[in-house]
């Protein structure tokens, strides 16, 4: 089935014309809507069209008005209830022995469905982790791999070829962030688990290397997940340790497994919180520059 307007059902209010992204449909000289031809190829899929079709005209291959849409609801949630949410969400690094139930991870699951995405959304991958006893058999992978980023940092010539062989954003969060902490730092459990904080539930976020805007796609829906698990009640923290982990060690890649030819962006530990905080914290912002 290809994409097509149900003629006898639109009403010309051209509402598709406007709203599409790729531009697919026009007026032709009857002044009737029509989907352009050779255009119907770059339909990302993203609905909008259906969406905004009051008598749902428009009908896009691989979308259904029954199985994909839903009356869009009110919008109750004002500015200040939405800041006061935004104020009481903190990183969590001390997490209680309880578990998180299957059902409220398939919520947090259930809500990045919403999130916006740049391309290829069907491309991500979420490998979720809600076992406690699983994450520590991934610890010691994990621990080689801050080993040998020590090691590599400590050494003159592997550090220059890290530098030459990375971006200038990786190398200078090895040298200026992490591999500070590593030096100071006991992440080898003497001092408890310092890497997923005895979190019991994880989440990676991955996809085949080179996909389209996959990195943008992986923290996008990395933060609609921290910020559901927060209505639910749960703590969490973006853990960036993990996927160059995984991503640097196969057998680490295997125990999760991740195909091959992925690459992890970013994860996200989970559990409930330990301690409730007392205070919000007022953050230095990042530099806003208007233009008048």
């Amino acid at each position: 089935m290809k994409n097509f307007i149900n003629q006898e059902a639109c009403t010309q209010c051209r509402l598709c014309v406007e709203i599409c992204p790729c531009h697919i449909y026009g007026v032709n000289e009857q002044r009737k809507v029509y989907i352009i031809s050779g255009r119907e190829a770059i339909c990302q899929l993203c609905g909008q069209c259906m969406a905004v079709c009051k008598p749902e005209a428009i009908i896009v291959d691989g979308l259904s008005y029954k199985h994909d849409f839903f009356p869009l609801p009110e919008n109750h949630v004002d500015y200040k209830s939405f800041m006061d949410f935004l104020a009481t969400r903190r990183s969590v690094r001390k997490f209680t022995g309880k578990p998180v139930s299957d059902e409220v991870m398939n919520q947090i699951l259930d809500a990045i469905a919403f999130a916006p995405f740049g391309a290829m959304p069907e491309k991500m991958h979420i490998t979720a982790i809600n076992n406690r006893a699983v994450i520590e058999k991934s610890l010691p992978y994990v621990i080689e791999f801050l080993d040998n980023v020590v090691r590599w940092m400590k050494n003159p010539i592997a550090s220059l070829l890290i530098k030459i062989k990375n971006p200038a954003e990786t190398y200078n969060t090895l040298r200026n962030h992490l591999y500070p902490i590593l030096k100071s730092v006991d992440y080898k459990g003497g001092d408890g688990d310092r890497i997923t904080r005895n979190a019991p539930a994880l989440l990676i976020f991955h996809a085949e290397k080179g996909s389209e805007e996959h990195t943008d796609n992986a923290l996008i829906y990395c933060t609609y997940a921290m910020m559901a698990a927060h209505s639910l009640g749960l703590g969490t923290t973006m853990n960036g340790i993990i996927p160059p982990a995984i991503n640097k060690e196969k057998e680490l890649k295997e125990f999760f497994g991740i195909p091959e030819d992925h690459e992890a962006v970013i994860s996200l530990i989970m559990g409930y919180p330990k301690y409730k905080y007392q205070k919000a914290i007022r953050r230095k912002n990042c530099q806003v520059h208007w233009i008048a």
